[in-house]
């Protein structure tokens, strides 16, 4: 379940399958894609990949600032912290000697002040 502040956006995500990030993140950090096309690498990747996930995934990466939607261009694109949430999965499948990273699971949090 998740919570929400009094403004209805969201305060902690459901947990989250660290592949599907990390490759979200990582296909953004090479270049910025329009919706289509990065669902569409993202299934080459990702073959058991279902599609009705990828908008969840999309919207839960926006809101946490983590990747951005350019509407008038109609991209996707990484952020500064899209960059650093991946740079803390690659360490993390390093130091546990993880080839991939299907069994991290990421549940973001923030703080409200």
């Amino acid at each position: 379940m998740n919570m929400t502040n009094k403004n209805g956006l969201i305060l902690k995500s459901p947990k989250l399958n660290g592949a599907i990030v990390e490759s979200i993140l990582l296909l953004l950090s090479i270049k910025e894609y329009f919706i289509l096309d990065l669902l569409s690498e993202l299934k080459k990747r990702l073959p058991y990949f279902k599609s009705q996930k990828f908008k969840k995934y999309l919207v839960y990466l926006v809101d946490y600032e983590l990747i951005s939607y350019n509407g008038q261009r109609r991209i996707y694109q990484i952020e500064y912290n899209g960059h650093d949430l991946f740079n803390k999965i690659s360490i993390e499948r390093k130091r546990v000697n993880m080839t991939n990273s299907e069994e991290i699971s990421i549940t973001i949090e923030r703080e409200y002040k």
